[in-house]
């Protein structure tokens, strides 16, 4: 009798071996799944990360050629600066100008001098006389 329930027993447990065993294969397969789909999401963002890198690497170059060109025109504004005038150069200049400027002279024509060198004249006589 004791061969009749262990064999009775024998099946039963060997179903539930098999069926634990499926169920192993069944989470493994999904393990699997898993797996690979998280194998897919790390390529796709070490895709990413590839591309947003070459996107940055251009754009620093892009940086970096533009603050080469602002440094040359600094260089080129220094170098103008470097040519211009002083202020006080400036200042000298605009005073001859304005020493000079007709329009804001007063012009004296010939007979005007000569009546005003006449009077001078005659005031210096009248001077010496008297002295």
């Amino acid at each position: 009798m004791a061969e009749k329930i262990t064999a009775q027993t024998f099946p039963i447990e060997l179903n539930e071996l098999n069926r634990r065993v499926r169920m192993l294969e069944i989470k493994m397969d999904k393990l699997e799944e898993r797996v690979l789909s998280l194998e897919k999401s790390i390529e796709a963002l070490k895709n990413d990360v590839r591309i947003l890198k070459d996107v940055t690497e251009k754009k620093i170059i892009d940086v970096r050629n533009e603050i080469l060109m602002l440094k040359e025109k600094i260089e080129d504004f220094d170098k103008k600066i470097g040519q211009l005038v002083s202020k006080t150069e400036f200042q000298k200049v605009k005073m001859f100008i304005d020493i000079i400027n007709p329009l804001t002279s007063n012009f004296v024509s010939k007979d005007e001098l000569e009546s005003v060198i006449g009077e001078l004249k005659k005031s210096i006589l009248k001077q010496e006389n008297k002295v």
